[in-house]
């Protein structure tokens, strides 16, 4: 249930969220920057911002900002002209809404339109003391453009004046790609494809003081070129660690991670592998013990009833529905219940309740719902419920719903609950050693270690990825190749170990147990290839027959028996092989499962339920600049 909320949360979050937040699906094709510096430290801006709308609006949003580091005195005038064309067709009476903000104005053109249309916003705006003067320079230390709800495919700015700068930069923080830096004359332009989303720019550069005599006012005390240039050159330091970092070191430190996970996994296999080794392909031709499936089911591989519930869906050896059918036909084999055959319907009866343990009464009993007998069709009929309880159920069912749900659920569970108390039970009676240990300290800690370091070159490798696809449009394949290394060894630990935390691990007597069992699954698997000499080699078929079920391989066994017309004392087994009722049997057993699934679903039914970052590789200029629409 929690995870099951955790990803309906992920999914709000995902999808609702940007929904209230950026209300309108839209794309940006273009955006032109044009900033005229004049000789007296005053400045023109005009953007000019194309829309393509996939769905209704509203209009548009812009903003400029005055936050951060900006020269004593900047101004931006409130006012600027605000123009649109739509469909390349000018708008006339063009209404928009100034605001003003903590930190700059916010513009609201309104011009509703609908999907498919294409909207240019051209905005004007007059600025003062956009530059830093100092003795020897005017500075340029401005951010433009600090928060566009969407990714720009065309970037573009223009940067003219009375004077031309002597030096310009353009940053767009640590390994982001830079613009193309174009001068022509006094004129600069820079440009860049795929500016992404909430990506900040920054405009620095410099010119002579000179240039602005005539500007006066604000000014700075002191020289600024040389600050000026070790700004730049700590800037391109810092994007070439950057991306050292990311081409080298972390692909390194992630490979070395991954090497470590696989020396924790081999060390960890070396201190919890039984001293003793054994072959791996050896076949044994009748069973080692002479146990109940379900008894060999919890000593020997350590998988209970409760574990591989339906209700639960957990791990182990056997799946519920196979320890269930050994189970039964175990019983059948031993005279206890007979097969009883009336035309085409197919049934169990019980012949007899001694010799039984306790777990198998119950099991009998959850299969015939309390009855002496009862038709394949119709075993676990207490439980018999469909996916029609809750199908197309109203809000006023959910009660009524929940309770049927909760009602089989629990007795399922309680059921369960006897069954396995009397399965452990019957081990003691058997005096059967425990075959396993649980985990040292130690090998905890070896878990942990695999554990982190594949986690790490999991997420880091292609996050990493993500961000280098996003700030550079290329691929640098090493690191979803790691990241794709450490998933895969996420998946094979996952395997490999998710028992051993429940279960622990086998001892020195509980490996030459688990060896001698897998020697005979090795038989029963292959079982088709066994030369005659083999075939004549086993003499408890009927026992065979009921291993087989459990492990899996019945329909490999009863085809075999069939072809080889292979006979046993018990009638009820020649006719189960006789007439195939394997598949039968299995879907008959299978039906318990399906039942605790819906009641499991039931249970919890609902109407509801059933259907811009600053950072590094800047120059620290303040502004700020935001692109939306609504």
């Amino acid at each position: 249930m929690k995870k099951r909320w955790l990803i309906v949360l992920i999914f709000t979050c995902l999808i609702i969220v940007p929904k209230l937040v950026f209300a309108v699906d839209y794309s940006i094709p273009s955006y032109k920057g044009e900033l005229y510096i004049h000789a007296d430290n005053t400045a023109e801006f005009r953007q000019k911002i194309v829309y393509q709308f996939e769905e209704d609006f509203k209009g548009q949003i812009v903003g400029l900002g005055r936050a951060g580091k900006m020269p004593s005195g900047f101004y931006i005038d409130p006012q600027p002209k605000v123009e649109a064309s739509k469909n390349g067709h000018k708008i006339e009476n063009l209404t928009s809404e100034v605001t003003e903000e903590t930190n700059g104005y916010t513009v609201k053109v309104y011009n509703p339109g609908q999907e498919g249309d294409r909207v240019e916003v051209e905005l004007t705006w007059q600025l003062k003391n956009l530059l830093f003067l100092y003795d020897d320079i005017a500075e340029l230390n401005w951010q433009p453009l600090t928060d566009s709800s969407e990714s720009i495919e065309k970037f573009e700015f223009h940067v003219m004046g009375d004077n031309g700068a002597e030096k310009l930069f353009f940053h767009t923080g640590q390994l982001y790609r830079e613009g193309r830096i174009e001068q022509s004359g006094h004129d600069y332009t820079i440009r860049l494809d795929n500016l992404p989303s909430k990506r900040g720019v920054e405009l620095h550069a410099y010119w002579p003081r000179t240039d602005f005599a005539s500007a006066t006012d604000q000014g700075l005390k002191g020289n600024r070129l040389e600050e000026f240039n070790k700004i730049e050159e700590s800037i391109v330091r810092e994007k070439d660690q950057s991306k050292q970092l990311v081409t080298w070191v972390f692909p390194l430190l992630l490979s070395i991670s991954l090497l470590l996970s696989v020396c924790f996994y081999f060390i960890y296999r070396r201190k919890t592998t039984p001293s003793v080794k054994y072959a791996k392909n050896h076949r044994l031709y009748e069973p080692p013990m002479e146990l109940e499936p379900m008894v060999l089911s919890e000593a020997v591989y350590s998988t209970s009833l409760e574990e591989v519930s339906p209700l639960t869906k957990g791990a182990g050896k056997f799946t519920f529905d196979q320890l269930i059918q050994a189970t039964l036909l175990d019983v059948i084999d031993r005279g206890n219940v007979s097969i009883i055959s009336e035309g085409d319907a197919v049934g169990l009866r019980l012949v007899k309740e001694d010799g039984l343990s306790s777990f198998e009464k119950d099991c009998l009993n959850l299969a015939f719902s309390g009855k002496k007998e009862a038709t394949l069709s119709n075993l676990f009929a207490d439980y018999k419920v469909s996916d029609s309880l809750y199908r197309r159920a109203k809000v006023s069912d959910e009660k009524r719903i929940q309770a049927r749900g909760l009602q089989l659920k629990s007795s399922f569970e309680e059921a369960l609950k006897e069954m396995q108390e009397g399965v452990r039970k019957r081990v003691s009676f058997w005096g059967l050693p425990d075959y396993y240990r649980p985990l040292t300290g130690g090998e905890k800690a070896m878990q942990v270690g695999m554990g982190l370091s594949t986690i790490l070159p999991l997420f880091i490798g292609f996050g990493l990825f993500l961000y280098s696809l996003d700030v550079h449009a290329y691929f640098y394949l090493p690191l979803p190749i790691l990241g794709f290394l450490g998933l895969v060894l996420a998946a094979f630990y996952y395997w490999k170990l998710r028992l051993d935390n429940r279960d622990g691990v086998l001892n020195e007597a509980g490996a030459e147990v688990y060896y001698l069992w897998t020697s005979f699954e090795n038989m029963l698997r292959d079982i088709a290839r066994l030369d005659q000499a083999e075939l004549e080699s086993i003499v408890v078929w009927n026992r065979l027959l009921v291993y087989a079920t459990l492990f899996g391989y019945a329909d490999k066994v009863s085809h075999l028996m069939k072809v080889h017309q292979i006979q046993v004392e018990n009638p009820d087994i020649n006719l189960y092989v006789a007439y195939g009722w394997h598949s039968m049997f299995y879907h008959s057993t299978a039906q318990m499962s399906h039942y605790a699934s819906v009641a499991n679903t039931a249970s919890t039914f609902s109407v509801s339920s059933g259907s811009g970052s600053s950072g590094g590789g800047f120059s620290g200029g303040g502004g700020g600049g935001s692109i939306g629409a609504f």
